[in-house]
């Protein structure tokens, strides 16, 4: 079958590039639409090996430096615009506090490996939730695109010298390698499963077998109904984009793959079908020609929108598809087709290709860090205001050297250990008293300060602190990954029957957000998988937990609920309010649930007692300003800086030894 241009394509690129931008804005009726990628990375295949084994039938051979040209004139320039431009308005809507944090996430998309570098984040764990918020987070997949492309003519031309009879061979192995890694990594890592070029190939590599396929078939063996099967996989699309059908992401993905084959084939084998004849309409085939450019400008175009306007999921879908729609059409007329169909550019080979890469990396170290690092507050955010300056009339001054990435970025340290190397929870060995540190994420922001505190009161320090992790042995965080979930497990399960009469601490401190209000029924569980209201599941685990503690370490203290901004960010407030008491938050009235059960467990037992470290950490009640002594106070909306917390350690200590725990 010979390769001629479809115009139906650019209709399916269409259905693409909408379905991820109706799944971006958020509505319910298309919790699937993300399959629009997987749509694209057949296409993608597709059409790149349709290209690639035509010259190859013309003239023998692959001009590799012709190849890459085109493919760099092709994407890269609108990317590039897309990056700076959107560095740029981000100057105008986001304060220093989140600018820089996108540095490495815009020149990883300038480099086209941010699919690892997201992938990394994402292995962070707890405190990676944030890349979603990156107007970069959608190059992850032209990044993948273009780690293909770099490798797949290379490997075509290689196995055509070698013998083309082993060209299928090798992709469909390749292919089952890919599935295969696909099904491996939603079992054990979800993020890979979904970044990862190894666990997205596939998706590209159907493309190219389909090419193949195609390619060599002269007329069908069988008379199959193309019609009709290109009508049933656009159904099963629409099916799949909207959500009705509960699947994984990954079978999901694999499901789509599927599909997307199968409607690749039915509009080139029956392009009079129905199906071939919508997308082949004049709109949506001039929609699907500028889908690049919609899809690179669609991301960015709704976090601002989100950012700057308060208003609903269907206003933002109709902006954005103006928006990203005019701006891809502009770019489609003004700079694309006019690098593209340069006669220049077509006499030269590799130049395009290495003078483009070599810009990339110009504005990736250059430009970019230039305008997300400028010391300057947005002009169009959205209000991050915390109590205003209604309740405190002391100024706030922030100090004029903070390093927003270190204070974004200070989260403490984690520790805790097993029954096979129990020595491993000890981080500090002093002559004084035996403190075990145990909690969440919240104590991995008092690791540094307890650390300074054993060195200086002559302490033994030992830790049990897992980000994410309730304390309570019997309950789970549901919201956490497999591998947050596992290193919880093996901190909780067993742990206090196992390893704390090996410690054996004299005081352990525990140290936890509340997960006690609404928002987290239904997130946090028992391990035993029994279904109970939230206060009762609380208490009891709590109950049985502190139970076993106080079998064997003589005082046990539980840290009452530190006052946290809760309903903002404090670092985004610091940077973009004009002035810094806006960012404080109120002291709460009366504490959490958790605080209750703490004390009525602490009334049960002579070895427990409740502490109130607020004192310390908000030496400014009923107000908690954002700046303390020249430290900025919290570094998101739930956890102190760990620099804050190890400036207060004096506090700390003083509110510590008056429990009369420390002898």
């Amino acid at each position: 079958m010979s390769w001629s241009y479809r115009p139906a394509l650019d209709g399916l690129r269409t259905l693409a590039v909408y379905s991820v931008l109706l799944f971006h804005t958020g509505h319910a009726w298309a919790s699937g639409g993300f399959i629009g990628v997987d749509l694209f990375f057949v296409l993608s295949g597709f059409l790149v090996t349709s290209v690639i084994v035509s010259e190859i039938d013309r003239t023998g051979t692959l001009q590799l430096g012709r190849f890459y040209a085109r493919r760099v004139r092709r994407l890269l320039p609108a990317a590039a615009v897309v990056i700076v431009a959107t560095c740029a308005v981000f100057v105008l809507v986001a304060g220093l506090s989140t600018r820089v944090t996108l540095v490495r996430d815009a020149q990883s998309a300038l480099l086209y490996v941010v699919n690892w570098h997201f992938l990394g984040q994402a292995e962070g764990g707890y405190f990676a939730t944030d890349i979603e918020k990156s107007p970069f987070l959608h190059f992850w997949s032209l990044a993948i695109e273009e780690q293909y492309y770099l490798v797949f003519p290379a490997l075509l031309l290689l196995l055509t010298r070698v013998g083309r009879r082993w060209i299928p061979r090798v992709l469909v192995v390749l292919l089952l390698a890919s599935v295969a890694s696909q099904l491996f990594w939603a079992q054990v890592d979800a993020d890979h499963a979904y970044y990862g070029t190894d666990a997205r190939l596939y998706q590209l590599l159907a493309g190219s077998v389909l090419a193949l396929g195609l390619h060599r078939l002269a007329r069908p063996g069988v008379r199959v109904p193309w019609g009709p099967v290109a009508g049933a996989a656009l159904v099963a699309f629409v099916v799949l984009s909207s959500g009705l059908v509960p699947l994984s992401p990954s079978v999901r993905g694999l499901v789509a793959t599927v599909v997307a084959v199968a409607l690749v084939a039915a509009l080139m084998l029956a392009d009079d079908s129905p199906v071939a004849r919508l997308c082949s309409r004049r709109v949506p085939v001039f929609l699907g020609k500028i889908s690049y450019g919609t899809y690179l400008w669609h991301w960015p175009v709704i976090l601002v929108l989100q950012e700057v306007l308060a208003t609903s999921p269907r206003v933002v879908a109709v902006l954005t598809v103006a928006l990203s729609t005019g701006l891809a059409a502009a770019s489609y007329e003004v700079l694309e087709m006019p690098i593209r169909k340069s006669s220049t550019l077509d006499r030269l080979s590799w130049t395009p290709a290495v003078v483009g890469v070599a810009a990339s990396a110009v504005l990736a170290v250059t430009v970019v860090p230039t305008l997300l690092e400028a010391d300057r507050r947005p002009v169009l955010a959205s209000s991050q205001e915390g109590v205003g300056d209604t309740l405190t009339e002391r100024p706030v001054q922030v100090p004029t050297d903070v390093d927003w990435e270190q204070v974004t970025n200070d989260y403490g340290d984690v520790g805790w250990c097993t029954a096979e190397d129990p020595e491993a929870c000890t981080v500090a060995e002093g002559s004084g008293p035996h403190v075990l540190l145990l909690g969440d994420s919240q104590a991995q922001s008092l690791v540094p300060m307890f650390e300074r505190l054993a060195e200086e009161q002559d302490l033994t320090l030992s830790l049990n602190v897992v980000e994410g992790c309730l304390w309570q042995e019997e309950l789970l965080n549901s919201k956490s990954s497999e591998e947050e979930k596992q290193n919880c497990e093996d901190a909780r399960v067993g742990w206090y029957d196992e390893v704390l009469p090996v410690l054996d601490p004299d005081v352990v401190v525990i140290m936890s957000r509340p997960r006690d209000d609404r928002t987290w029924r239904g997130v946090v569980q028992r391990r035993d998988g029994a279904e109970q209201p939230l206060s009762r599941m609380t208490l009891q685990a709590s109950r049985a937990t502190l139970g076993k503690i106080s079998d064997i370490v003589p005082s046990t203290l539980l840290v009452e609920r530190l006052v946290m901004p809760e309903t903002f960010d404090p670092a985004q407030c610091l940077t973009t309010s004009p002035d810094a008491a806006e960012c404080a938050a109120p002291v709460p009235v009366g504490g959490s649930s958790s605080d209750g059960y703490f004390q009525t467990e602490s009334a049960r037992s002579p070895r427990i007692h409740t502490v109130d470290l607020n004192p310390a950490f908000c030496p400014d009640a009923p107000v908690c300003l954002p700046v303390v002594d020249d430290e900025v106070v919290w570094r998101d909306d739930h956890h102190v800086t760990a620099r804050y917390a190890l400036s207060r350690r004096d506090q700390v200590w003083r509110i510590l030894r008056g429990t009369g725990a420390f002898g």
